[in-house]
């Protein structure tokens, strides 16, 4: 008996190495699934695309808006982001909850559009707060995309007026603008910068004068305007003047309207006749399409309730 009791409990070499082996086999394989765990998360955190921030000051007739560009390569060319799912969020001055006392801080917050832009419009208020500013730092900031890492990007500009002078008296019309800017506590001409005299379009600006040329030392410049550009239809034109995109003040723009004689082309009233579009046809023609149709389908209509009625009298008694 106390042999056989001694065989029982016995573990035989084979049996140890089994254990042995099968130990192993558990440690490696928790060691393989945590290292999969770790590289599979570094995959993850290192795979956002990253992408480029332009922003654009722009100052149209006193009111400050702040453009955004948002552009990444890819393949060595340059594609605008479209699916930015985080918003952009916009600071003056800096990082911060907003300050109502100075109007620093957070300002505002948007999605790009399809074309991976968006504009920061501000109200009127921002203007009567900041009203003593002339100098302005914008910083915009977006975190927390899904695809895309954390970005952020700023810009500082300063305050720049163009003053405008329109002489129409005779048969030769011209314009002149005058820029300044402010630098060192004070307002100076801008000499040599590339001011545009501008005619506005529907859709864009037409340029007039002579191309290329510089303000003078006094930051003025002046040009004859065409005199067969149709104007408005209230009978003024509008004109004004653009600096675009420059490194120290972004883009300003100042525009006028004054009174102009020739005025866009009307085209004419269309009449209910055969060869117009299918919202103008002629009313006779309208109504006997639509009462045949009527009686097409009406008809159609009548024959199918036929055969049901008929199929239902085969069926009765």
């Amino acid at each position: 008996m106390k042999a056989m009791k001694n065989d029982t409990h016995h573990i035989t070499p084979c049996t140890r190495y089994r254990r042995v082996i099968f130990i192993l086999l558990t440690v490696t394989a928790f060691i393989f699934t945590h290292i999969i765990t770790v590289a599979q998360e570094t995959k993850d955190s290192s795979s956002k695309l990253s992408f480029t921030m332009n922003l654009g000051s722009i100052l149209s007739n006193g009111n400050r808006s702040v453009k955004v560009l948002v552009s990444r390569k890819e393949n060595k060319k340059t594609i605008m982001v479209d699916d930015l799912k985080s918003l952009i969020n916009l600071y003056l001055g800096e990082v911060k909850e907003y300050d109502p006392v100075n109007g620093t801080g957070w300002m505002s917050k948007l999605y790009l559009t399809e074309e991976g832009e968006g504009i920061f419009q501000f109200p009127a208020w921002f203007n009567n707060l900041t009203g003593k500013l002339h100098e302005f730092t914008f910083i915009a900031k977006m975190t927390g995309d899904p695809r895309y890492e954390d970005a952020e990007e700023q810009i500082t500009v300063h305050d720049a007026k163009i003053s405008l002078a329109y002489s129409g008296e005779d048969s030769v019309k011209t314009l002149a603008a005058s820029l300044s800017g402010w630098k060192d506590s004070a307002y100076i001409p801008l000499p040599n910068a590339e001011l545009k005299l501008t005619i506005k379009r529907s859709f864009n600006f037409l340029l007039f004068g002579e191309l290329g040329t510089a303000t003078n030392e006094q930051g003025e410049i002046s040009g004859e305007l065409p005199l067969d550009v149709p104007g408005n239809a209230n009978g003024t034109l509008t004109i004004g003047a653009r600096l675009e995109d420059d490194e120290t003040y972004g883009t300003v723009e100042v525009t006028t309207n004054v009174p102009w004689a020739v005025l866009p082309k009307l085209n004419p009233v269309r009449g209910r006749t055969l060869w117009s579009p299918g919202d103008n046809a002629p009313l006779v023609l309208v109504i006997s399409s639509v009462a045949i149709i009527v009686v097409i389908w009406g008809t159609i209509l009548y024959l199918v309730y036929l055969l049901f009625k008929i199929k239902r009298l085969s069926k009765s008694p």
